[in-house]
């Protein structure tokens, strides 16, 4: 073989190498594509249903926003995960930290979101491992939103825990309100019905019931 031959079948190896490469990341791009679709329309219903601007959802940070929202997650978190790369110029804890900070808070949003829309919590995993796919899914199905139903958080648990008690408490008062006021109103009732004496006399010729205002009996014509 000469050394134009040789030449050459290194040039259709090379060629065919960069064929492949060029295919293999065409397929990644266009999956790619497809997932940020997905996830697209599968947020855009998602808030829609919570009566949330559906168009959020092709805007980062807000449409994280507007799940923080909707799930009752105290919308701190969104700066704080933000934020966070900025400690990662600290040796080995910086790093650490940031990747604790983004891992727990993608949890606490993903599995408040669950329960948001009465989901057990296992489904909050499909949400965070295919996120795409899992909002997609619950976003499209019949799946309604009952209301914020945040994760316990261990930093800023006291805004939940008030959000949670505050329903519990006026529903207890409620009920008691409206019994109270049936009977005040059941009570005025019997006592207007009752007739008093002071609303009628009688006529002294043919003793006639008649109103107390009344100046000739209406039965006998006898002045009153």
């Amino acid at each position: 073989m000469t050394n134009y031959d040789a030449y050459n079948a290194a040039g259709v190896a090379t060629g065919s190498i960069l064929g492949a490469m060029m295919g293999f990341l065409i397929i990644v791009v266009i999956i790619g594509l497809v997932l940020a679709v997905l996830n697209i329309i599968g947020t855009w219903k998602i808030l829609e249903k919570a009566n949330k601007p559906g168009w959020g959802a092709i805007i980062p940070i807000y449409n994280q926003y507007l799940l923080c929202q909707i799930t009752g997650v105290n919308p701190w978190w969104i700066l704080i995960a933000v934020c966070s790369p900025i400690i990662s110029v600290i040796p080995i804890l910086g790093g650490l930290a940031s990747f604790v900070v983004a891992i727990y808070f993608t949890i606490l949003l993903n599995v408040s979101l669950a329960r948001s829309f009465g989901k057990e919590d296992g489904y909050a995993v499909g949400l965070i491992l295919l996120a795409p796919i899992f909002y997609f899914i619950l976003g499209i199905k019949d799946d309604k939103y009952i209301g914020k139903k945040p994760m316990n958080d261990i930093i800023f648990k006291n805004n939940n825990q008030n959000m949670a008690s505050n329903n519990p408490v006026n529903n207890d008062i409620q009920p008691n309100n409206n019994v109270n006021t049936q009977e005040n109103t059941q009570q005025n009732n019997e006592t207007n019905s009752k007739p008093t004496s002071e609303n009628f006399k009688y006529c002294p010729s043919c003793g006639t019931q008649v109103e107390s205002n009344a100046t000739y009996c209406p039965s006998c014509g006898k002045q009153l």
